[in-house]
């Protein structure tokens, strides 16, 4: 399944090479940040998830439309839903608890709510089984992404929190040599208040660079996505009182 997931997914990307990030520019930037909040809580909104798989009520759901694959990652935290999203917001805290994100840096801060981040993530090699941590430590170039992440809070009652992220181009950050520059076309975080409580979903639209994250646990060979979100769900826990 993993085999039939990369062919149809990476390389029938890769054979169509059209770029997924737009260039940033200030005279654009309302429509962009509208953009990707946009294209986050539509996907959030299609009806034919699928659930891929589920550990300690961790459920792992795909959604496959013509040549995209998209996955969502979702389970319940002991955290107020404002309190969660402040503290997701805050990218740079990822790398704290989350082994996919190698460095989180701000690179450009556009208002309030809206900031572009450059993240370096381990390198995965094609058809590797284990962890993308385990498969850097053989080798392989990191790759790094330019990233637009625009918070928003709910606009009325049954609104979740939103924090989307897509890929953006810089003139001021153009590929490095010993990087390769990684594309997402729309992921992020929605969460919904339960009670004292959150529903915290993480979805993303998976690129070829970001499959080989996620395509081992679709095809039930691995459970790094269990792992992840629970060692998010800790350091949401871990901080759920306001510091200071």
């Amino acid at each position: 399944k993993k085999i039939r997931l990369d062919r149809k997914y990476i390389i029938s990307r890769k054979q169509s090479e059209v770029p997924l990030s737009v260039p940033w520019d200030p005279r654009n930037q309302v429509y962009l940040s509208f953009n990707n909040v946009s294209a986050l809580k539509t996907l959030a909104a299609k009806n034919s998830w699928r659930l891929s798989s589920e550990k300690d009520q961790v459920r792992l759901y795909t959604l496959e439309q013509k040549s995209v694959l998209s996955f969502r990652v979702e389970a319940e935290v002991d955290v107020p839903a404002e309190r969660a999203f402040c503290l997701l917001a805050d990218m740079s805290n990822r790398t704290s608890w989350d082994t996919h994100y190698k460095k989180c840096e701000l690179i450009h801060r556009v208002d309030d709510d809206d900031f572009i981040y450059r993240v370096v993530t381990p390198s995965v090699h094609q058809g590797s089984v284990g962890t993308p941590t385990s498969s850097n430590q053989a080798g392989g170039i990191l790759q790094d992404f330019i990233l637009l992440a625009s918070r928003r809070k709910p606009c009325g009652i049954g609104d979740p929190y939103v924090i989307a992220l897509r890929s953006v181009s810089l003139t001021t950050h153009p590929p490095v040599e010993g990087y390769n520059r990684g594309e997402v076309v729309c992921a992020g975080f929605t969460i919904l208040p339960s009670k004292n409580k959150s529903l915290v979903s993480y979805y993303n639209q998976a690129s070829p660079e970001v499959l080989p994250y996620i395509s081992t646990d679709i095809a039930g060979l691995s459970s790094s996505f269990y792992h992840t979100f629970c060692s998010c769900s800790k350091y949401l826990t871990t901080h759920r009182q306001q510091q200071g």
